[in-house]
């Protein structure tokens, strides 16, 4: 086994951490070594105790990185690792940077430029808007979006920055083949082709819970500073709000409705010091970001389409307030499968937005 996919190997070890990987290739130079050391010599490693030592002595490597290979292989996967020329440079500054990561685009030089955009899954028709236009605005200036897939905030700053024809990273809390929500597939696909999806989990780890604490640090981590967008005080979005302060990046919070639930999170950031952010030019004048872009020549936002074609049967349906999909299809007179098409093609493009409860409305910020 070649070192490198040693990496792999030793990634997919049960109870082997950054941490843990760290202190082990410090002490044995090569990973290669590691796998091959005696239990008793993998235990002398400060950290790395009886049961770690003995998963990885007794772990079946070159079957698993096969299967693995094999698998990536059919997902349009590949992996890099911390010593590949194309692992993300940002990261190699953050604590305990992950030893591999699994990658489905591409990681470019220019995505050193990156801004994070988070916030609620349960975001109101507001947040959601306000990350759009954020992402939307940055994108098209040349910033890399970066956000972790999720429903409300993080989907919208993903389609806002797709919109621009921008770049836009998507951080996953699960394994690279997994897309969670199973809703957001098309979406993932697309952020694939038009920027990357990046996992350090190995293929297969479900989405669990406790995956995601974990996966935040490296959305703070790959991006020069984190914007959150309606968090409550207990949101996720906060954790990586902490992340970013502990990695020495920029903190930015949109302000919200006045006691809100999803304005407390921000608005405790902001009396914290983050900055108050409204629109694109609060972030780069904070990151000293130059763009020379003149007013004139940055694209407005998409124009509704023609109101033909069944698209354009859809969207005649709805309006600012909104509509169950049973309506959408009575009101369409469209087949069920037409009318769910063209609801996904239309939040793509950024004319419709989805609500709670399968109902949907204009986005009225075009």
């Amino acid at each position: 086994m070649q070192e490198r996919e040693a990496w792999l190997a030793l990634n997919m070890v049960p109870h082997v951490g950054p941490a843990a990987f760290a202190l082990l290739l410090e002490r044995f130079g090569s990973v290669r070594r590691i796998l091959k050391a005696p239990v008793k010599a993998l235990e002398s490693v400060s950290g790395v105790g009886p049961v770690t030592a003995k998963a990885i002595r007794s772990f079946p490597a070159e079957e698993t990185v096969a299967r693995e290979r094999k698998r990536m292989a059919a997902r349009g996967l590949r992996f890099i690792t911390l010593r590949d020329a194309e692992y993300p440079a940002p990261l190699r500054e953050i604590a305990q940077p992950p030893p591999v990561l699994y990658i489905c685009g591409t990681w470019e030089d220019r995505d050193r430029r990156a801004v994070a955009i988070v916030g609620s899954r349960n975001a109101t028709p507001y947040g959601r808007g306000v990350a759009d236009r954020l992402a939307f605005d940055l994108a098209v200036r040349g910033l890399t979006i970066v956000s972790g897939l999720a429903r409300g905030i993080d989907a919208a700053a993903h389609r806002g920055a797709l919109r621009a024809g921008g770049r836009t990273i998507a951080v996953l809390g699960s394994g690279a083949d997994i897309t969670y929500p199973a809703e957001h597939k098309r979406l993932a696909e697309a952020i694939a082709a038009q920027g990357a999806l990046l996992s350090e989990f190995p293929l297969g780890t479900a989405p669990l819970k406790g995956n995601f604490p974990q996966r935040n640090r490296l959305i703070s981590g790959v991006s020069l500073g984190v914007i959150v967008v309606e968090a409550a005080v207990d949101s996720g979005a906060l954790i990586t709000a902490n992340h970013a302060l502990e990695q020495g990046r920029e903190v930015f919070a949109v302000p919200g409705m006045a006691r809100g639930r999803l304005s407390q999170g921000s608005h405790g950031l902001i009396k914290a010091g983050a900055k108050l952010t409204e629109g694109w030019e609060d972030v780069v004048e904070e990151l000293r970001i130059p763009t020379d872009m003149p007013q004139e020549a940055v694209p407005p936002m998409p124009l509704l389409p023609p109101l033909e074609g069944e698209e354009g049967r859809v969207l005649q349906v709805l309006g600012e307030e909104p509509v169950h999909i049973d309506a959408v299809i009575a009101g369409s007179k469209l087949p069920v499968p037409a009318v769910a098409a063209c609801l996904l093609s239309l939040e793509m493009k950024g004319w419709v937005k989805q609500l709670t409860g399968k109902t949907f409305v204009r986005a009225t910020d075009q």
